[in-house]
C-alpha cells in the first residue's frame, strides 16, 4: 500500500480501528482480572479453621468405618455416576438405622431434601462453620432452629443419596467455613480410622 492508500484508509475508518482497540485492551482487561481472582491461594482456607476458638467434633457415628475420605486434588471415583471427581466430603459406612449425632453445639439451620443427596441436616456451630450432613434416613429427630449439644441424636444413617447409591448405607459429612468445602478431618479425631 501507498501512503495515500494508506492515509485514506485511516481517514474513512480510523475510528473504527480506534474503537477496535479500545474493545481488545477492555476484554484482555477483563480476563487477565478475571483469571487473576479465580486463581486457588494455596488452600489458605483447608490449611487453617478461620475461628479463633479451637473447634474439636466428635465423632458423627458410633464406630468409624471411613468409606471414603475427603479429597479436592485426587480424583476418586464414583460408582454411582460412573466418573472421576473430587470427593469433598467424609463418608462413613454404617448399617442403615445408625444413630447420627451432632459433632458438636450448634443451631439447625436447615433439614432439606435433595435428589442426589438425600435428606440433609444442616448444623451451624457458630464462627462460620456449618456442618452438612447428608445421606440420613426420613425420619429425621430435629428441626430447623432447634438447638442441640455435642452427641444429640439428630437422625440416622440412610442410602437416600442418589448421587452415591451404590455405595450403600452411609453418613455423607461436609464441614463448610465462611460457605466454602473445607476438609472434615482438620475437625475429627478418627485415629487411624
Amino acid at each position: 500500500m501507498n501512503k495515500l492508500n494508506i492515509k485514506n484508509f485511516f481517514k474513512t475508518y480510523g475510528y473504527w480501528v480506534a474503537f477496535g482497540c479500545c474493545i481488545a485492551i477492555l476484554i484482555t482487561m477483563v480476563t487477565l482480572a478475571v483469571v487473576k481472582n479465580n486463581t486457588p491461594i494455596t488452600n489458605t482456607i483447608e490449611s487453617a479453621p478461620v475461628t479463633s476458638k479451637e473447634v474439636i467434633f466428635t465423632n458423627p457415628v458410633s464406630e468409624i468405618n471411613v468409606l471414603k475420605d475427603y479429597s479436592d486434588t485426587k480424583l476418586q471415583y464414583s460408582n454411582t455416576l460412573k466418573l472421576w471427581q473430587a470427593h469433598k466430603a467424609v463418608d462413613f459406612a454404617a448399617e442403615e438405622g445408625t444413630q447420627v449425632f451432632a459433632v458438636c453445639d450448634g443451631v439447625i439451620k436447615e433439614v432439606t431434601y435433595n435428589y442426589l443427596m438425600g435428606n440433609i441436616v444442616k448444623l451451624d456451630i457458630g464462627g462460620g462453620i456449618v456442618v452438612v450432613y447428608a445421606s440420613l434416613t426420613s425420619d429425621i429427630t430435629v428441626k430447623a432452629g432447634d438447638q442441640v449439644k455435642q452427641g444429640d441424636v439428630i437422625g440416622k444413617v440412610g442410602n437416600t443419596a442418589k448421587s452415591e447409591s451404590v455405595d450403600g448405607p452411609h453418613l455423607h459429612l461436609e464441614v463448610l467455613v465462611d460457605d466454602k468445602l473445607v476438609d472434615p478431618n482438620l475437625y475429627l479425631d478418627l485415629g487411624n480410622k
